[in-house]
């Protein structure tokens, strides 16, 4: 099969490679970069194979690309370079030794048909398909490349779930009967990489169905061992609507021409604030994990034991970071606060103040799993005037820390800790501690607007706490 000109969509990159690698070296691009060329989507990573020479030409790309340079795989002759591009964006180069013999053998070695396509570059552009995956995309079929696929690496099972979700593919019945023969061997592969693959399922935002798919193969206790598995009722709808609110109020720009009158409620009063959550979420706080697949990770967990040091448990297990187990933490505690809180009631900004105070970053993701699990239960329990009082309780958190961060969320006090000990001839302690708090909270109410008011505050806070 020929193929267009497809170099010229990835100059730069194409032109690096012509001018390191040497004519007479046979050089492919292979596997999902493959793949979605055919789909006609934009490819973001690109994997190589080449007959040899492996570190030598890494590193010259990488110096053509003005990329980062580092060893994947010292054994198996693996590197990648991460490429900054103005016109592609961020993309990784990774390069592999051709293993068999042949680029035959290799693509015979891989998951699936789907992702063993290759082609060489420099030559006619001419597609290397031994196992017809091309077929098998357009039948929208997924196929191992061997009966030996998925026991070879039983972190493929994981992955024929994602590549099911992301390209609407249907297992064949060889995958079916395999996927759940390798339960037993899935502890030979690190956790990390399961982990990894499950934030790469999370980003698809089919995290409903991705979920029962775990559950229907038996996959759910190895990745959150003892999991109470509740998400077959009302809790399956909440991981689909905060997959739906995430995306409409921290990913897209455009929005669906049909909404439910809650939904569009909902997006017309935060749409304003979605360029500020979209930094905010997009913030990475470990690798490649950023805050809006941590919020849709603590609803999975979440629907599968409502214990959040159970959580944590999974979460340490799956090697998260103390950042991003921290933030798993308090975006669950805010959840549970919110459910409990009274937003009927008088509240103000001293009330917002002490909210984010307490769960801080985790503190926004609680309030879109608090959306999204409200939504779901609208058709239960909630009227429509409900529904609006929990948006506009939520745009109020929302505006107070994009637009009033200063001033109601992390005011400065007019007096510090050691002004306060100055002042009151005192030790540190819980004492300065906590007037300082005080002083913030008087000076949100209004009712300390200077340094001289401030002092008197200090004292008089003084004498209470010593009484």
């Amino acid at each position: 099969m020929k193929l267009p000109d497809f170099e010229s969509e990835y100059n730069a990159l194409f032109n690096a490679i012509r001018k390191v690698v040497p004519p007479s070296m046979k050089i492919y691009l292979v596997g999902g970069a493959v793949r979605d060329f055919l789909l006609e989507r934009k490819i973001h990573d690109f994997d190589f194979c080449v007959e040899g020479l492996v570190r030598p030409i890494g590193k010259h790309i990488a110096d053509e690309l003005g990329g980062a340079y580092y060893v994947l795989d010292d054994e198996r002759e693996m590197v990648r370079v991460i490429v900054d591009d103005e016109q592609m964006g961020q993309f990784d180069i990774d390069i592999a030794l051709i293993s068999g013999g042949s680029i035959e053998e290799d693509l015979n070695d891989r998951d699936f048909t789907v992702n063993a396509m290759a082609i060489e570059i420099g030559s006619s552009s001419s597609i290397v398909d031994p196992l017809h995956g091309y077929d098998d995309l357009l039948m929208k079929r997924l196929r191992m490349c061997n009966p030996e696929s998925l026991k070879n690496d039983p972190l493929r099972a994981l992955r024929a779930i994602r590549m099911c979700l992301e390209y609407d593919l249907q297992m064949d019945d060889e995958l079916l009967n395999a996927m759940s023969s390798v339960i037993s061997r899935m502890s030979e592969s690190s956790i990390e990489r399961y982990r990894d693959e499950m934030f790469k399922t999370i980003r698809l935002y089919k995290n409903g169905k991705a979920i029962k798919l775990y559950e229907k193969y038996g996959y759910i206790n190895h990745l959150f061992p003892t999991a109470e598995r509740k998400f077959e009722n009302i809790n399956s709808q909440w991981i689909e609507n905060s997959d739906l609110f995430v995306l409409l109020l921290t990913k897209n720009n455009q929005i669906p021409d049909k909404l439910d009158d809650f939904v569009s409620y909902a997006v017309s009063r935060l749409g304003n604030y979605r360029e500020a959550l979209r930094a905010f979420f997009d913030k990475t706080l470990a690798l490649y994990h950023n805050r809006r697949m941590l919020t849709l990770f603590s609803v999975i967990a979440k629907t599968l034991s409502e214990d959040i040091e159970t959580i944590l448990k999974w979460s340490a297990g799956l090697a998260f970071s103390s950042s991003e187990q921290n933030f798993v933490r308090s975006a669950l505690l805010s959840f549970d606060f919110l459910t409990s809180f009274d937003i009927t009631g008088d509240y103000g900004d001293v009330t917002l103040y002490r909210y984010f105070r307490q769960f801080k970053e985790g503190g926004i993701a609680g309030l879109i799993l608090f959306l999204s699990h409200e939504y779901s239960l609208q058709n239960v329990s909630h009227a429509y005037k409900d529904w609006c009082d929990k948006v506009v309780f939520v745009q109020d958190m929302i505006t107070a820390y994009f637009t009033r961060y200063n001033d109601v969320i992390a005011p400065k006090p007019f007096m510090s800790g050691h002004d306060i000990q100055e002042t009151l001839n005192a030790p540190a302690g819980p004492m300065i501690g906590f007037i300082k708090n005080a002083l913030i909270e008087a000076q949100i109410r209004g009712s300390v607007k200077s340094m001289s008011e401030a002092e008197s505050f200090v004292r008089q806070q003084a004498k209470h706490y010593s009484q």
